[in-house]
């Protein structure tokens, strides 16, 4: 099985990405397929710098540092969490792994052999599962404790792992209903989304956001919002080109197109 994470184009029968033939994955990437997922791992993280900047660009002048430290614990915590227990979740391999969720693989590790697939997967899985949180760090700016919010990253990453491996694994329900997921719309976006609705619902609006009598508010650093919409729109090119999970083969063909 060579197994990633999105369908972009037919299969037509031969290998493509996010298809999967068995339930043990080939562990056996190139060395050209391993540096285009990690290059690509890196560029959507960068995609952490974009939402910080849009978004102490976009909140009050008091609240520029506390929203950066809030991203930077995106990637802090909900790597570390999913390290931890989010990768075995998403995608364990284990005899016990079913259509909801996987086991195994819990506190990430590899031998010599296989190291390059799986450490290669784990950090571009990663990228996605931080996404996910940073998403909905815009969404409670300004209203949130930084503690609660720091339980929340662990929290969040818990919740992504079971789309993630109902969407991604070959052993996901959804997937064996054949959905097609095309760089994370619905892993990554959709749970980001949703759960930036709840938490907007439960925290309402910023203080005094509505209030007609307190003076017009303005945004911290409007040159920053740009520039972070920027990163974002430079991290989307990693995040949806290298969901083709390699270069080789015809793979580099989806990445172009």
């Amino acid at each position: 099985m060579n197994e990633s994470f999105s369908t972009t184009a037919p299969c037509n029968g031969t290998e493509c990405p996010g298809s999967s033939s068995s339930s043990s994955p080939d562990h056996n990437t190139g060395s050209d397929d391993a540096t285009w997922i990690l290059t690509s791992a890196f560029i959507t993280f960068t995609m952490q710098s974009g939402f910080g900047l849009l978004e102490s660009g976009s909140v009050s002048t008091k609240n520029e540092v506390n929203i950066m430290v809030k991203n930077a614990s995106d990637v802090l915590f909900g790597g570390l969490t999913y390290w931890i227990f989010g990768y075995a979740f998403s995608f364990g391999e284990s005899p016990l792994s079913n259509s909801f969720c996987g086991i195994g693989q819990f506190f990430v590790d590899a031998d010599e052999a296989n190291m390059g697939w799986i450490f290669s997967r784990f950090f571009f899985q990663m990228s996605f599962a931080t996404t996910a949180t940073t998403i909905v760090s815009g969404a409670m700016a300004e209203r949130t404790n930084l503690m609660a919010y720091i339980l929340f990253c662990m929290l969040n990453t818990l919740i992504f792992c079971f789309p993630a491996h109902w969407v991604w694994d070959s052993r996901g329900w959804l997937r064996k209903l054949g959905s097609v997921d095309i760089a994370g719309a619905g892993p990554v976006h959709l749970v980001g989304g949703t759960v930036s609705l709840v938490a907007t619902l439960m925290l309402g609006p910023r203080y005094r956001r509505f209030d007609k009598k307190d003076p017009l508010k303005t945004m911290a650093c409007p040159t920053n919002a740009l520039l972070g919409m920027f990163m974002l729109w430079w991290g989307w090119l990693g995040f949806n080109c290298g969901s083709t999970f390699g270069i080789t083969g015809g793979k580099w063909k989806l990445s172009a197109r």
